[in-house]
């Protein structure tokens, strides 16, 4: 039997909605042997909650940082910015993430895991759809690939929900490097674009999921503190990137009709 790691990473959420997901999900993958495996701030509360409530099997205290120096370098957003999305936020969440990851690597040697998939999981999403298709998406990844849902901004090209085999989730380790550069750039911030710049530099491959149709549980509506703008190098490359997002779109839903 396959393994899948899931990782919960930084804020302690609870949501019914999601954890109803959370069960469809791990009912879904009922052919793999599941572990949850979690790197949250400390000193929050509901954590035995959260803990009973996602069968968390390992777990991680990890302290926040201050991002005050990095988020005043960012010097252009998209207008998504303070209601999509808000800028500390990225920082704090990958920051989280990529602890998790090194949590989920120093686990795996330790204690002979051997995890062939690894699930990037936000308690504060849910799927509208089914998930008929998600068995089949993960046992066709193969390394480099990264598997995001078919909708949202960019047609599923998302940092809440993605999975990738368990070396290419590896690569993953150098986001913030890549970021710190980014920024030197003068790039726009948007976590989307940021999400595929680095799939593109790292030379992975974007797999989409047929149907799954992914949704925040809550949204926030506020005016960007940045300025709003994007630079034409950065407007083409978006461009670009929602051309191949949404190709790759057409494909799945043409081999359905082809099957």
């Amino acid at each position: 039997m396959k393994k899948i790691a899931i990782l919960i990473s930084g804020q302690i959420r609870i949501f019914e909605k999601n954890v109803d997901f959370f069960k469809d999900l791990k009912k879904t993958l009922s052919n793999f042997e599941i572990t949850i495996v979690s790197s949250i701030w400390e000193n929050q509360n509901e954590l035995e909650n959260f803990k009973d409530k996602y069968n968390i099997k390992y777990i991680h205290l990890i302290k926040e940082q201050d991002w005050t120096n990095n988020v005043s370098k960012v010097k252009y957003v998209t207008w998504e910015e303070n209601s999509g999305f808000k800028v500390p936020n990225i920082f704090h969440m990958w920051h989280s993430i990529l602890e998790n990851i090194k949590f989920l690597e120093k686990i795996n040697i330790e204690n002979n895991e051997d995890f062939d998939y690894v699930v990037r999981f936000r308690t504060d999403i849910i799927c509208k759809k089914g998930l008929n298709f998600l068995t089949n998406a993960i046992n066709s990844l193969k390394n480099n690939e990264v598997l995001f849902p078919s909708n949202l901004h960019w047609k599923g090209l998302n940092d809440s929900f993605f999975i990738a085999n368990y070396s290419t989730i590896l690569k993953f380790k150098d986001f913030f490097r890549f970021l710190e550069t980014f920024i030197e750039d003068n790039r726009v911030f948007n976590p989307e674009y940021i999400l595929y710049s680095f799939i593109d530099e790292k030379r992975l491959k974007i797999k989409l999921i047929n149907e799954f149709d992914l949704a925040l549980i809550r949204v926030e509506d506020s005016k960007p503190t940045k300025r709003v703008f994007i630079p034409l190098k950065d407007k083409i490359k978006m461009k670009i990137a929602k051309q191949k997002i949404k190709l790759l779109k057409f494909q799945n839903k043409l081999k359905q009709i082809v099957r």
